[in-house]
């Protein structure tokens, strides 16, 4: 994977260096029919290249270290579509009133096809482009910036939770009143109705673009496996229904830990789909008919591949379900009617693990590990199921 990174990373060249020929150049353009003074327009001109050189060179060092965040490690040229487009944008900004730039949809796109800091950059690498071309103060470059890094905290992980209205109203909120510090505020002490259309137009359309943009986001990142899960997490699956005909015994285990899979996951806020759907099929290594999200073949892999040494925190949950309901179920056949100290059973199991050193390996903290032991025994009414 580490050699694989590192390949692509040389084809990102002709990407970034095309970012750099447009920025320059479209600034030089653009700048000479603005009729910007030759010394200012220089210096801008080589602030965003430097600026887009740096920025190509963190993104290149985020993407080979793995911290890029959602699946944009998968589609690394995607965030250079963003950079060309939000370049374009920032063109556009340079003939428009400082109170109406719409750069809070920069920075949000940005930060989503790449992550934070990246995104953080970026932006505002662009933001002196219209700086420059405007003839923008310190006032204007200060507004979208700090809006931007709001919005940028408010919209992160976006995955496990996908709600958009407070963030959406906060972020727009931030942006009326750094306006109005900024650019309302300074030109007249005592602000009119007037003076607030142009900063109210920009919030009307920075909110619908942003719409735009979080509704792309989520139809491409957050939910792009959506009806992939419905179909190998519904229980009349064509895999789960041949085994539930030849082997009931199996077929109910992997429903009762797809169902601790996905209580946990969704306490732990873990991958929730993914979880069930490695709790489902953990149990059929040969079922390639099934086209597994990338998530759920993680989880799966690592657990046929490292069964005893697991690597990944959701393999870790799918370890812990798939051994308890084992334990108990087989105690509850081999003793059925009797009395099972549950507590006691699964304090055994988790302290067998640390015992052993399972979990050694992998990236789940003793909190999350506690915290699923808790969850276990908080479920003794389940396991009359077991029965």
């Amino acid at each position: 994977m580490e050699e694989n990174r590192r390949t692509l990373s040389w084809k990102l060249f002709p990407a970034e260096l095309a970012i750099l020929v447009l920025g320059g150049a479209g600034m030089w353009f653009l700048g000479r029919i603005r009729q910007i003074p030759e010394d200012r327009l220089l210096g801008g001109c080589v602030t965003v290249i430097l600026g887009l050189a740096v920025t190509g060179f963190h993104f290149r060092r985020e993407y080979l270290r793995g911290e890029l965040d959602y699946n944009n490690e998968e589609h690394v040229f995607r965030f250079w579509i963003c950079m060309g487009a939000c370049l374009a944008a920032a063109f556009v900004c340079g003939f428009l009133p400082v109170a109406g730039w719409p750069f809070l949809l920069v920075y949000v796109l940005l930060a989503l096809f790449g992550n934070m800091s990246t995104g953080l950059l970026g932006a505002s690498v662009l933001l002196v482009v219209p700086v420059t071309l405007g003839g923008g103060s310190v006032n204007g470059y200060v507004l979208y910036l700090i809006s931007g890094a709001f919005a940028l905290t408010l919209f992160r992980h976006l995955e496990s939770d996908f709600h958009i209205g407070i963030p959406l109203t906060l972020s727009v909120l931030c942006l009326l009143v750094c306006e109005t510090a900024c650019v309302v505020l300074p030109e007249n002490a005592r602000p009119d109705a007037e003076m607030f259309v142009v900063p109210g137009v920009n919030m009307i359309i920075t909110s619908i673009l942003l719409l735009g943009c979080l509704k792309l986001f989520s139809s491409t990142v957050v939910y792009q496996h959506r009806n992939t899960y419905l179909d190998v997490n519904d229980t009349e699956a064509p895999a789960l229904v041949s085994l539930r005909e030849t082997d009931r015994r199996e077929y109910m285990r992997t429903i009762h830990t797809a169902y601790f899979c996905e209580r946990i996951g969704m306490r732990l806020g873990f991958d929730v789909d993914a979880l069930k759907c490695a709790g489902y099929y953990h149990r059929l290594r040969d079922c390639e008919e099934n086209h597994f999200p990338p998530a759920a073949v993680e989880i799966l892999e690592d657990y046929w591949n490292n069964r005893r040494q697991v690597r990944h925190r959701e393999t870790a949950v799918l370890v812990c379900a798939d051994t308890v309901v084992d334990s108990i179920s087989g105690m509850v056949e081999q003793k059925p009617g009797a009395g099972i100290d549950y507590d006691r059973v699964i304090d055994a199991i988790f302290e067998n693990f640390l015992r052993e050193g399972s979990f050694d390996l992998c990236d789940i903290t003793m909190r999350e590990f506690r915290m699923m032991q808790r969850i276990f025994k908080e479920e003794k009414l389940y396991y009359d199921f077991l029965r």
